[in-house]
This record gives structure tokens, C-alpha cells and sequence, in this order.
């Protein structure tokens, strides 16, 4: 307990916030410095990924009292992002709607100073990372998309993207109203066919009597909150914090099916160079899942590099039946990793190597 009266105790808040705001004022001004040294080493784009993964890296391990990791991260999300949006503009592309739960991921990640735009194609989403330079891409990549999934491997096969950043992320969704206090007041809930789908069970322990409507996109559910009777709605966190004069509920929900979903940053260029530790997805053509492949794998573990997923993904109208994604940290021996890939290229049809990056939040 402290014997300070209230009156104290905000002054020593105005003081530490004093602080804090030179502080952020003196990181600003060196985010400008860096910019310069960038351009001087040939470093066009402000996003770096593998040295704002170090940063976080190094918050995750802060040692803290009352504040926790996460609140601490999502602090330094907006410090990061608007003292890159100083040193270039920040754009991304996000392969989903302008309110949807992508969308909403990309915000968690690059925050709020970043631009956000949307492509409902993948072809639109390709397209517009070549129409503005510095455009990076963002979009999901998890066995459930499948569709997105084969554009995205042909993509990378063809060289037209490249990974530059795993981000690993558990979307959160809220419930929302325009008027209602409570959701027992509201006439109906809106809510997309996915997100009924993927939260089912939070919709099956509703115990009000509800109607649901059913929209086409989050889009449209949020058009409906412009209703004026009583409407409820179910709407990504971070989107519903940006919409104005909204009441929230609920919070909390998670995609049950999915409880961590992984995002891909993209670009129309590699960007990062070789470094032990970093991730790299390769990408074999192949007839069949040969035997040579398996012999590959061993001679892998021979040398000590590490694998952390293999999936096969079938393909037709191609001159090849399927493709192995390899996904493996690169070894400390870029010679001991070039071997390697000598070695698949031998039992593939064709190899494409798709980048190096870092994971943010393993």
C-alpha cells in the first residue's frame, strides 16, 4: 500500500507519461536515421521482418511485473508500425474482404499506421503487389483453404511470390450491438455462413430466443448494424474497435476448428538473406511421393537439419502429380544446406526454393 494521496500519484503518472512520450519522440527521430542508413545499404522497403522478429523476440522475454506479454506486444505493434510508416508508407494486401477476419489479422501484426487493402481473387492479390511498389502481401495458409492453398503453390512455383514472414495468430471475434446493453435486448444476430460454421458451439449455448440472419460477408453485417432496431452482431475484434458508436457484448471467441491459423507475409521478391535459424518452405515436383524422397529425409537428419512439416498436395493439368512442401530451419552451414538441396533437387522433377523468413510468435 501506498501513503500517497490520489492527487500524487497522478502527478508520478504525468511524470512517467512525460517520459514515455520523449522517449517514443527520441525512437521516431532514430527510425528516420535508420531509413537513411537503409537506402544507404540498399534496403528500399521499411518492413524488415527478421529484425522486427528479433525485437519481439526480445519483448517476449522481458521480464515484467504487472503488465503481461501480450499487452506489452500490442503496445509495441503500434510503436513499431508508426515509426515504419515514418521511414516509408506502409501497404499490405490482404487476401480476403475489407472486414474480414484476414483483414483483421493483418492489422494485429502490421497495426493500425499500416494500409490495408483487399483482393477478393487471388489474381487481384498478385496483381496489386506488382501495381504499388512495396506492397507486401498477407494471407492465410492452412490446410482448410484448399483453394487458396493450390493458387498459393503455384505462385511460389512460378516464382511470382515469395515468403518473406510466417505470423501465427488465433483470430478473436467479438459480439457487437448498435443499441442493445444486452444481448437478450437484440432482435437478431448477424453473422456470415463461416463464422456460424467455425462458431458453432458458442451459437448452440445461446439460450435468448434469436433470429439469425445469415449475410453474405462482414461487410454486409456491418451495413446491418446500421439498423434501427436492436442488432447484434459477431464481428473480428480489431474491425468492431474501428467501427464507431458500437456496444460490445461478448468477447473472446475463438475459431474452434483452428485455434492458432497461419499466415504467410508475401512479396513479389525475396528480401531476406540466408541466416541460421530462419524458416524455408521448398517445394518439390513430383511424379509420386518417390522412395528417393524418403532417402532424402535421412540424409537430412544426417546432417542435423531440422524438418518441421512435410505435406503433399496433389495438382492436375500439370507436367507433374503433386507437390512435397518441405518446410525445415536452416542449419548454421549454408554449405551443408545447399548440399541438401542438391540432394532433393536429384529426386525431384523440379525445386523451387521459396524464400527464407522468420516465425513470428512459434
Amino acid at each position: 500500500m501506498t501513503s500517497k494521496t490520489l492527487e500524487d500519484l497522478r502527478k508520478d503518472l504525468d511524470t512517467i507519461d512525460s517520459k514515455i512520450v520523449e522517449l517514443l519522440d527520441q525512437r521516431a527521430l532514430m527510425a528516420l536515421d535508420l531509413r537513411t542508413a537503409k537506402l544507404a545499404a540498399g534496403i528500399e522497403h521499411a518492413l524488415v521482418p527478421v529484425r522486427e522478429s528479433q525485437v519481439f523476440a526480445r519483448l517476449a522475454n522481458a521480464r515484467l511485473n504487472k503488465l503481461t506479454h501480450q499487452q506489452l506486444e500490442q503496445i509495441f505493434v503500434e510503436i513499431v508500425s508508426a515509426c515504419r510508416e515514418l521511414q516509408a508508407h506502409n501497404r499490405v494486401c490482404v487476401l480476403d474482404e475489407k472486414a474480414g477476419w484476414v483483414n483483421a489479422s493483418a492489422v494485429n501484426r502490421f497495426g493500425s499506421s499500416c494500409e490495408v487493402v483487399a483482393a477478393d481473387t487471388f489474381e487481384d492479390f498478385t496483381s496489386e503487389l506488382n501495381r504499388v511498389p512495396g506492397t507486401f502481401g498477407f494471407a492465410s495458409f492452412t490446410p482448410d483453404f484448399s483453394y487458396e492453398r493450390l493458387n498459393f503453390i503455384d505462385a511460389l512455383m512460378s516464382e511470382r511470390l515469395y515468403v518473406v514472414e510466417e505470423f501465427n495468430h488465433s483470430p478473436e471475434f467479438c459480439v457487437v450491438s448498435n443499441t442493445a446493453r444486452d444481448l437478450s435486448e437484440a432482435g437478431e444476430i448477424c453473422v456470415t455462413a463461416d463464422m456460424l460454421r467455425q462458431l458453432r458451439q458458442f451459437f448452440i449455448s445461446l439460450s435468448y430466443d434469436l433470429k439469425i440472419r445469415i449475410c453474405r460477408s462482414m461487410t454486409e453485417v456491418l451495413e446491418n448494424m446500421q439498423s434501427v432496431n436492436p442488432v447484434a452482431a459477431v464481428l473480428p475484434v480489431e474491425i468492431a474497435k474501428s467501427a464507431e458508436g458500437l456496444i460490445m457484448l461478448r468477447s473472446g471467441l475463438k475459431i474452434e476448428s483452428m485455434p492458432r491459423i497461419r499466415f504467410f507475409t508475401l512479396s513479389a521478391k525475396p528480401i531476406n538473406e540466408y541466416a541460421a535459424g530462419l524458416k524455408t518452405l521448398l517445394l518439390c515436383a513430383m511424379d509420386e511421393y518417390s522412395d528417393k524422397l524418403s532417402l532424402v529425409f535421412s540424409s537430412l537428419r544426417q546432417r542435423k537439419i531440422r524438418v518441421t512439416d512435410v505435406h503433399s498436395v496433389e495438382f492436375s493439368g500439370k507436367p507433374f502429380n503433386s507437390i512435397v512442401a518441405i518446410e525445415m530451419i536452416l542449419p548454421e552451414s549454408e554449405d551443408s544446406f545447399k548440399k541438401a538441396l542438391t540432394e532433393i533437387e536429384s529426386a525431384s522433377l523440379l525445386l523451387k526454393v521459396c524464400g527464407y523468413f522468420p516465425v513470428f510468435r512459434e
